[in-house]
């Protein structure tokens, strides 16, 4: 019951300090208005409950009372920040008068911190009192004072993130929702924007080009790469030389990659010409001019720029091999291609798995290559989702089919990366 009753408050305080940012971002719903005094007023009756089975509550002779202390000072620290914002001490303080917007600004946020400040410390001392002799602590005394100061470090990046990414990705799917057009609007509409969105044959074959374009780059940038790494791991002469080659590419931007592949495969200066200068008259090769198969031009494009990169993951891993191992399976007489199969590579599975990311990321927002090579053409045979999602929020000025068509995106990464990720680091942390 002590730790259902710690999860209680560290879950609730966290809700509704999440909930509070999302009010203060723009969200505007009644439910959500009410969310952050609700559960901060949960937490609180819980607490009570807390020290109701106790029967009392030891102050003075507690064994957290300093950082409890320290949580009250933290607390009247963000009450003075809200008094800032009050017309009187502005008035009486003319110097804090001239940054009155950042005052308004912290204003809301300070008057937030002080009651959850102050749970902290009468939790903490609800700890302190319960367990005198504690070899391990408790959930709510890990968050609230173990490694503190570094915690308390990290509140920038923490609050870069959680702005960044959750508040942004929760803003977005809420306004999905709505029927945004040039700006966005807080009226519920419903699923209206995703049945339209669903509906659209543009947005099946952009499905399918990031389909098509996903699983060939993902096979054969792990394969070209890979391979690439190995004929480099033999400890060649020029080894610096081949790297830096097969590595330049990735040092340009998409945009100029794209531009160069254009000209490469454009038949009457690229390949295609080249051939036929040589005699071969019947030879064809345009694949941007060829609605079937115009999504394997942009492919190769991408894979020119970043197999080497994917290479020089593959390298710094296969580096990391113990030499001993191969010295072992020489004298034992595996073949080469049975060592690298059944011992190197499972050996390199982080790397793999750290690859497969970051490709996997590349996937899902191409877009650069795609603008510069085709715009999307012929017609719309080489549409992708992030070119949708982009020419609905800026180019047709409706807001909320971006908003879904970017939903549906995040939704797509989601649903195999959960999975996943519970079966990668939820077994390792069992075990």
């Amino acid at each position: 019951m002590q730790s259902i009753a710690e999860r209680a408050v560290l879950w609730s305080i966290m809700l509704s300090g999440l909930a509070f940012v999302l009010v203060r971002v723009g969200l505007e719903n009644d439910l959500l208005e009410l969310a952050p005094l609700a559960l901060l007023a949960l937490a609180a009756l819980v607490a009570l409950a807390m020290i109701a089975q106790m029967r009392r509550l030891n102050i003075f002779n507690n064994r957290l009372r300093g950082h409890a202390l320290g949580w009250i000072i933290a607390a009247g620290v963000a009450y003075l920040l809200s008094l800032a914002n009050e017309k009187t001490v502005q008035a009486a303080m003319p110097a804090i008068k001239s940054y009155r917007k950042l005052w308004k600004t912290l204003d809301g946020f300070a008057d937030f911190l002080v009651p959850m400040f102050l749970l902290f410390a009468v939790v903490l001392l609800i700890v302190g009192t319960r367990d005198t002799k504690l070899d391990r602590p408790g959930r709510i005394e890990r968050a609230l004072v173990s490694k503190l100061p570094a915690k308390i470090a990290a509140i920038p990046m923490a609050f870069t993130a959680i702005g960044v990414f959750v508040i942004a990705t929760l803003w977005t799917v809420y306004h999905s929702f709505t029927r945004s057009k040039l700006l966005p609007k807080s009226d519920f509409e419903g699923v209206f924007q995703y049945e339209r969105l669903w509906s659209t044959d543009r947005w099946w074959i952009s499905l399918e080009n990031l389909a098509i374009y996903g699983a060939c780059s993902m096979v054969f940038s792990l394969v070209i790469g890979f391979t690439l790494a190995t004929l480099l791991d033999q400890k060649i002469r020029g080894e610096a030389v081949f790297r830096t080659i097969l590595l330049y590419p990735f040092a340009l931007s998409f945009i100029v990659t794209g531009l160069v592949w254009q000209w490469i495969l454009t038949p009457e200066f690229g390949v295609q010409n080249i051939v036929r200068s040589l005699g071969f008259e019947n030879f064809v090769f345009d694949p941007l001019y060829n609605s079937d198969i115009v999504i394997y031009g942009v492919l190769i494009a991408g894979l020119w720029q970043g197999t080497g990169f994917i290479m020089v993951l593959m390298l710094a891993g296969l580096r990391g091999i113990d030499q001993d191992i191969w010295k072992a399976s020489r004298v034992d007489g595996i073949p080469t291609w049975k060592t690298y199969i059944y011992i190197i590579i499972p050996m390199m599975r982080p790397v793999f798995i750290t690859t497969l990311v970051i490709i996997a990321s590349g996937i899902v927002k191409v877009y650069d290559l795609v603008v510069a090579q085709t715009s999307g053409g012929p017609g719309l045979s080489s549409e992708v989702p992030a070119k949708y999602v982009y020419d609905y929020m800026f180019g047709g000025q409706n807001l909320g089919q971006g908003f879904a068509a970017s939903t549906v995106m995040l939704a797509l990464v989601l649903i195999p990366l959960i999975p996943f990720a519970y079966l990668e680091f939820g077994n390792r942390k069992n075990g």
